[in-house]
């Protein structure tokens, strides 16, 4: 046997809080498979046993030095053990843990959750995940009480009241029946308020195959990839964790999901006895899936997980632990062989997942849907590519007093951006007989453009055109985007302050509505209280490159302030985002005091470069292929080549600006320049190393050769400064 690394450490610990269940589905691993041990356990977790349990948990999290776990409760039906006592033992595990961060959450079918469930739930931080099918004659089809009648009203009602809890809603499972459409499926989840999808194959193998395959053996392969395929074209904003976990795979990020990628053992399970047990769903092999190191009153975590089992299945999750026909398949890296469970024979785990066929074929039909349209985009790209000539490059990247290269790029987006606008408001003009369309209507055409640029209504834009091919947009935590015809009157309205610069925390929900309730927005008392700090940075901006607030002014006029509850609060936080081109998102507020002016002066610059370069890329494409993903020196996870590239971009030109502070008459301030310029050099020289190797266009290669050239400029400047003072 190949050797596995001992020193391994899970996160996870699924404890089974009640082992029966209000309902009976059919296809449930638990009750409807081979090992039927359930019969013998406690029906719920006892008091002694939860206490056990954490104060394991405890032990084992301080003896890895863990800073974050996750706790999931369990069942059977978990809200079969009264809310009071899972939220006690929730924080009798944070008071046991004070220093650890640990992530609570609950799987249930919802027909127990009450409102007031989901009101304790949210005080401890107990996500919710809802078990669901789809609309109510899919969901009868296999999750019935134990009377045969349906659960779907009980179901929908717990959907109903999650949908009220952002904060506690996690998402939903949806086990798969090949004989329910895919696409009302989809439409179904896609009318709700669901923060995240997950389609689960029904629990198989070579002992219980998956129902009608055997009649039918592509019956599971079409319904994945009609359901990818409709996803992919009408609903690309929807979360669905199955699909986004290929499309991850495919760019090279490792997989979150048991059902794909390689990896190792994650966690255990503690059944209501107290007993250790390895991942539940291998239950339905029938080999049992208790751990030989006991329980929690006897042994330690660390004790169980040394068990001949844990190495067992700890080595399944290896590519030499595959069978031979996996270990010499392409797409082995992606798939990672599937689940564990589904591989199950009588011979043992020695097989390709029951689900083979389904996994390599749904893999095979995304990549080819991805390289499609990644295609389309560059053809797309290309295409516009062609009247931007490269000598203007060099322009464009810097801030000149003519910058053709710069009005070239915006009358282009001048230009569709019009068109855009103009095709929804003649669509819309079936609906609306008002002043604002007429007005717009006999606007002047250069005055028509300006309107149709401005940042809320480019994504006021995009939204309605969507909604007119059929397509929904949703925002960063999955929520619909609904189109809002009537707010052309709005937009009407703005002609009169075209010309304002900068426009600030303007209260405009289309400026806001993608991020959800994600950011947190100042209101207008802080706003007012920043007037001063921000009239500093624009001038401190001024003094540096008087040009740039004209380059600002033509591509960045809106300026919200947001700031990150939950951020260290060292950290400075600002972002930008092509969805709302032209609005910088920065922070005011740090602790109870205004923000440095040059850390507000720095996020401007950063966010307004990451505009200039979203931009360009309309007509000029940087990158082939925004894959594989690279490390960052910026960010802790893997970025997209593109990422990088714009951080390059953006950290060229805030090197340039710290390089001039340094010479500012304040010696604090000297000396934070100083380090700034030291870490962002350093950051940058790995920059340009890893961008250099990816699969850059011409005009990205050409941009990439004028960052390096003036980053070397900056960086002998910096050299030769600091020997002078030294």
């Amino acid at each position: 046997m190949p050797e596995l690394l001992n020193d391994f450490s899970i996160r996870c610990f699924l404890l089974k809080v009640a082992s029966r269940c209000n309902i009976n589905c059919d296809y449930c691993y638990m009750y409807n498979h081979l090992d039927q041990s359930w019969k013998s356990q406690p029906k719920l977790m006892s008091d002694k046993t939860l206490l056990a349990t954490a104060e394991r948990i405890r032990d084992y999290t301080v003896n890895k030095k863990l800073d974050r776990i996750a706790i999931v409760y369990h069942g059977g039906e978990p809200l079969l053990m009264s809310t009071d006592k899972l939220v006690a033992h929730a924080k009798s595990l944070k008071n046991l843990l004070p220093d650890v961060t640990v992530e609570f959450s609950l799987q249930t079918n919802g027909i127990l959750l009450k409102e007031e469930d989901i009101q304790k739930f949210q005080e401890v931080d107990i996500q919710v995940s809802l078990s669901l099918d789809g609309p109510a004659a899919a969901n009868d089809r296999h999750r019935l009480d134990h009377k045969g009648k349906s659960s779907y009203a009980g179901t929908e009602k717990a959907l109903t009241l999650l949908e009220k809890y952002p904060k506690v809603f996690s998402g939903v499972i949806a086990v798969i029946d090949a004989d329910n459409d895919p696409k009302k499926v989809l439409d179904f989840f896609a009318q709700q308020s669901i923060p995240q999808l997950d389609f689960l194959l029904p629990d198989a193998n070579y002992l219980t195959l998956p129902p009608g395959i055997s009649e039918d053996p592509e019956r599971y392969l079409r319904w994945l990839i009609d359901c990818f395929d409709y996803w992919f074209d009408r609903y690309p904003g929807m979360k669905i964790r199955t699909f986004d976990a290929v499309l991850a795979a495919l760019m090279g990020v490792p997989s979150e999901t048991d059902g794909f990628g390689l990896g190792d053992v994650s966690l255990i399970t503690i059944e209501t006895d107290g007993s250790y047990h390895d991942l539940d769903v291998l239950k339905i092999t029938g080999e049992g899936t208790d751990l030989i190191n006991g329980n929690v009153y006897f042994n330690s975590i660390e004790d169980a997980l040394q068990s001949k089992q844990v190495a067992k299945h700890r080595l399944l999750l290896q590519k030499q632990g595959l069978s031979e026909q996996c270990q010499a398949c392409p797409v082995v890296d992606i798939c990672g062989g599937g689940a564990v469970a589904h591989r199950f024979s009588e011979a043992g785990f020695q097989n390709p997942s029951i689900y083979c066929l389904e996994l390599k074929g749904l893999i095979e039909h995304a990549n080819q849907r991805v390289m499609e349209q990644l295609q389309n985009e560059i053809d797309q790209q290309a295409n516009s590519a062609v009247y931007f000539p490269p000598e203007l490059l060099p322009e464009y990247e810097s801030v000149t007093t003519e910058n053709t290269a710069l009005h070239v790029v915006m009358n282009d987006f001048k230009q569709s951006q019009a068109i855009k606008l103009r095709t929804v408001i003649d669509n819309i003009h079936n609906i609306i007989l008002s002043d604002a369309v007429q007005l717009l209507n006999n606007l002047a055409q250069d005055k028509f453009q300006e309107i149709s640029i401005q940042p809320a209504v480019v994504t006021w834009t995009e939204v309605m055109q969507k909604d007119m091919s059929g397509i929904q947009v949703h925002d960063i935590s999955g929520k619909i985007i609904l189109p809002e015809p009537f707010y052309i009157t709005k937009i009407a309205d703005s002609f009169n302050n075209l010309n304002d610069w900068p426009k600030i925390q303007r209260d405009d929900k289309w400026l806001r509505m993608p991020f959800a309730d994600k950011i947190y927005f100042e209101d207008q008392v802080a706003a007012e209280r920043g007037v001063g700090v921000l009239a500093k940075a624009l001038s401190l901006i001024s003094q540096w490159k008087p040009l740039l607030l004209e380059e600002m002014r033509l591509i960045s006029p809106e300026i919200q302030y947001i700031r990150d509850l939950s951020a260290h609060p060292d950290k400075v936080v600002s972002f930008s985002d092509n969805s709302v081109p032209g609005a910088l998102y920065v922070q005011l507020i740090r602790g109870d005091d205004l923000i440095a002016v040059e850390d507000l002066a720095d996020s401007l610059i950063h966010e307004h470069r990451h505009q200039k370069l979203y931009m360009l890329q309309r007509v000029a494409p940087i990158v082939h292929a925004d894959f594989p993903l690279v490390a960052s020196p910026w960010r802790e996870e893997l970025r997209p080549p593109s990422g990088l590239f714009h951080a390059l971009f953006v950290f060229v030109e805030l090197l340039d600006f710290w390089s001039f502070l340094e010479h500012s008459a304040d010696s604090k301030l000297q000396l934070k320049a100083l380090s700034e310029t030291q870490r962002i050099n350093g950051q940058l020289q790995t920059g340009f190393n890893v961008v250099e190797q990816c699969d850059l266009t011409p005009h990205g290669r050409q941009i990439l050769g004028i960052l390096r050239t003036r980053y070397l400029e900056l960086y002998h400047e910096n050299n030769a400064s600091i020997t002078t003072v030294s």
